[in-house]
């Protein structure tokens, strides 16, 4: 419950002030928040993330009982930092305010109390838990480097597991800020129609019936579904061949990692230009028809490029996965006289399931979420005769040019982002528990 608690204040405090920095952004007045007009979006968000803040601040306080006296030291340090937070917006607010609006200053000054009590309500909770942190100052800078491994095991991991809060909550804010808030924000958009960040209202689902009948979406899908199969396996398959030859001590090892590995490197919208003027080079010198014209030769120019890309990538996972293959298992096999193609099936690839199980999961998402290299590479042309379906357009370059068409089409782009998120989520979680059931123990 506590940390339900923390997260909702966080989330609180980011949806507020993604609302106050929108007004900002967009030259609204602040006053118009505060009036008794809160039909607006701008207000009824501030109204929710309020909402939001309370009750995880009930969440926490309700359970701070259970949380002993060491966790009120991480709810004094959760406040102290929303109180710098409120105290550097504040004023923020109060040097800007001359420039901008009038109404800027009222707000200014009702975050500077709000700040003041934060801080004093965090330097209080912190000061009644001020032996946990004083123990922990003291064995973070006291204690020599050379101290015993008693030291440096039980001392030093009592005061970190208590004061874990300083360590996770600026990274957990920063998640919260940019991926927790904007994914439920364009989770909640997908059911509005807009035409700007500021504009929008409730549709209901008729943005997901739009996109479900779009037979472009439909044929984006099909098309990155078969892109996916097939690269899957040629780039699983050939790193794995690599990597298992560069661990068999063969010269120059490291030489060849090294090369096979620049490819990704590479920006992929670089990439896909580059191998588009070397395959209509290839296909002109033959007398055969340009890329742009022949949704064939996309497809596997998408393949090629791609594979040429990562393949570098998944071979050092592999190489990893096969180093760490036991030795005595290998001399076991060899006694018992297994040649190498029965010590590579029964031996070696058992052992590196879970390598190809990261590897798999890689290339599964990665091919459905392509977007650079087709854009540069085919940008999804040559489109089907008397539609504007595009053969070789990916899930990712559709809801690109859905969301270009016109302002009526953002809301259905954003539903069918939703529904692509959710068919990666599903297809790579099904793939993990696959693989994972067939991994060995050591």
């Amino acid at each position: 419950m506590g940390l339900i608690g923390l997260i909702l204040i966080l989330g609180g405090v980011g949806m507020a002030v993604h609302v106050l920095l929108t007004c900002y952004l967009q030259d609204l007045p602040y006053a118009q928040l505060f009036d008794s007009e809160l039909s607006n979006a701008s207000g009824m968000l501030l109204i929710l993330a309020t909402i939001i803040f309370v009750v995880g601040v009930v969440f926490v306080l309700a359970s701070h009982r259970r949380w002993k006296r060491c966790k009120l030291g991480m709810l004094g340090a959760t406040l102290a930092m929303i109180g710098v937070f409120f105290g550097i917006f504040a004023t923020l607010r109060l040097t800007a305010a001359q420039s901008i609006y009038a109404g800027s200053l009222n707000i200014g000054w009702i975050f500077v109390p709000i700040a003041v009590v934060c801080l004093a309500l965090g330097a209080l909770l912190i000061a009644r838990d001020r032996k946990a942190f004083g123990h922990y100052c003291k064995m973070t800078f006291l204690v020599p480097a050379s101290s015993n491994g008693a030291l440096n095991s039980r001392l030093l991991r009592r005061p970190i597991q208590r004061c874990f809060a300083i360590f996770i909550l600026p990274t957990l804010i920063a998640f919260i800020i940019g991926f927790v808030y904007p994914f439920l924000l364009g989770l909640y958009r997908s059911f509005c129609t807009f035409t700007s960040p500021v504009d929008y209202h409730y549709s209901g689902i008729r943005n997901y019936f739009k996109a479900f009948s779009d037979a472009g979406f439909r044929h984006a899908f099909g098309f990155t579904a078969l892109y996916a199969l097939v690269s899957i396996i040629i780039i699983n398959v050939f790193s794995f061949a690599l990597a298992y030859a560069l661990t068999q001590k063969i010269r120059g090892a490291n030489l060849f990692r090294t090369v096979f590995f620049m490819p990704n490197l590479i920006g992929g919208i670089v990439l896909g230009y580059i191998w588009k003027l070397i395959f209509d080079a290839i296909l002109s010198a033959a007398g055969k028809q340009p890329m742009l014209t022949n949704s064939t030769y996309g497809f596997w120019g998408l393949v090629i490029l791609v594979a040429w890309q990562q393949i570098g990538y998944m071979m050092i996972i592999y190489i990893a996965g096969l180093q760490a293959v036991p030795e005595d298992m290998l001399e076991a096999a060899k006694i018992d006289g297994a040649n190498r193609w029965q010590t590579l099936w029964r031996v070696t690839i058992p052992n590196v399931m879970p390598s190809i199980t990261i590897c798999f999961f890689l290339t599964l998402t990665n091919s459905f979420k392509l977007f650079d290299q087709n854009l540069a590479l085919t940008g999804g042309s040559p489109n089907v005769p008397g539609t504007t379906i595009l053969k070789t357009e990916m899930l990712a370059l559709h809801i690109f040019n859905t969301n270009k068409i016109n302002n009526k089409w953002r809301g259905t782009a954003q539903a069918e982002a939703v529904v692509f998120f959710v068919l990666v989520a599903v297809m790579a979680i099904a793939q993990l528990v696959a693989t994972r059931r067939k991994e060995v123990q050591q």
